[in-house]
């Protein structure tokens, strides 16, 4: 793995940066970027990450939601006792909430046999979230970006089943979020289908890497992975928008235990789950520090083009059009590597002046986590739900 000049980067980013402010009064709004969300999101919650995160391409301006489909391995439905389901549940919260109709349907449960997979002997529930990937590719009028933050299953089977539609533009690149730094950990939604994801990996179609892992595992903080640790909960007791703040509460808590999922939304917060909120912490199951565990604040950043700063001695995270003069804006975005991949979906990169390929990084992961610390709860908090006046 051989290293870039990540400053001469930062420093040319800047300079865009600083050009495209100076036009802003010029500029029409950029129309928000079409995407395909394929997850691993169940309800109650594996990850709780992922019901947290959910809400961020519901809130944001930038995103055009168009579809989301549930990434969901076997094993997983039935594990230590818990029973789950696919994450309907939270999408239908948040589509009841931002008054939106996201459509979401469930992939194949199992693992590819072989790299040319299609699964089309997966029953008939299982096959609606290929068809729902599908038929929302060949029916955008613009390029979408598909974001993958489980296993790369679906994107595999619909690569099997319908390729000319990867190579048409339809496809304007897939972000991922999976995989390790290194060569030599294999990462958690990778080893979910290594098969799938080396099918991914190894396509033609533009791709941008956010790995979760470095050589030390997912909870490491790398130049090239994505991880940070959310310090504490309590700031969503306080936020604005009760809705959301119940939508969290609900998710993180995983309230199967309340089936009246969107009554709970819009009433006051018990005050048991309260006190719960606040004794929560991620570090009571996996023993490493942090409240919460986040892989995909960068990836969601990156693709509506939000930048993390510091203001008055303050972490925020700001549209690109916001930076003041006098921010110092944290370095990091994507850069262009040439992948090499083996076939149990381990990868190494390699620098390159153009590619196909982009790989995430940062200039200095410990001081992104402290103003991320600080910046997350504001951005969360400013999100607003179609629901402003106070709940029932």
């Amino acid at each position: 793995m051989k290293g870039f000049n990540i400053f001469s980067v930062f420093w040319f980013s800047v300079a865009a940066l600083l050009v495209t402010t100076s036009c802003v009064g010029t500029q029409r709004k950029a129309s928000p970027v079409p995407v395909i969300l394929i997850s691993d999101l169940y309800f109650p919650a594996q990850d709780i990450g992922d019901n947290v995160d959910l809400l961020t391409p519901f809130a944001l301006e930038q995103i055009d939601l168009k579809a989301i489909v549930f990434d969901i391995t076997r094993s997983h439905l039935q594990e230590d006792g818990i029973l789950r389901d696919p994450g309907f549940i939270p999408v239908m919260q948040l589509n009841y909430l931002f008054g939106k109709e996201v459509p979401c349907a469930a992939a194949p449960y199992d693992q590819l046999t072989s790299s040319d997979d299609k699964k089309e002997d997966a029953p008939a529930f299982q096959q609606k979230g290929i068809e729902l990937l599908l038929t929302t590719l060949e029916k955008s009028e613009r390029p979408i970006h598909i974001v993958s933050t489980g296993s790369l299953r679906p994107i595999a089977i619909a690569l099997n089943r319908r390729p000319d539609l990867f190579r048409s533009g339809k496809v304007a690149a897939i972000h991922i979020c999976a995989g390790s730094s290194s060569e030599n950990y294999l990462e958690w939604n990778i080893a979910l289908d290594t098969l799938a994801a080396a099918r991914v990996l190894r396509s033609e179609v533009t791709i941008n890497l956010y790995p979760c892992a470095t050589s030390e595992g997912p909870f490491d903080m790398g130049e090239h992975n994505s991880f940070w640790a959310l310090d504490d909960f309590g700031w969503i007791l306080s936020m604005k928008d009760q809705h959301i703040r119940n939508y969290l509460v609900y998710n993180i808590l995983r309230k199967n235990n309340r089936p009246d999922f969107l009554s709970y939304l819009d009433n006051a917060l018990p005050e048991n789950d309260s006190l719960a909120l606040k004794a929560f912490r991620s570090d009571m199951f996996y023993g490493t520090g942090g409240a919460h565990y986040v892989w995909e604040t960068a990836l969601w950043m990156q693709l509506a083009s939000l930048v993390l700063v510091e203001r008055d001695g303050k972490g925020m995270i700001v549209k690109k059009d916001d930076v003041l003069p006098g921010d110092s804006i944290f370095q990091e975005g994507l850069s262009p590597v040439t992948l090499s991949v083996n076939d149990n979906g381990l990868f190494s990169f390699e620098n390159a002046t153009d590619s196909r390929v982009h790989i995430y990084y940062r200039a200095d992961p410990p001081r992104q986590a402290i103003l991320l610390n600080q910046a997350f709860p504001a951005w969360y908090d400013s999100f607003t739900s179609l629901f402003t006046d106070f709940l029932l």
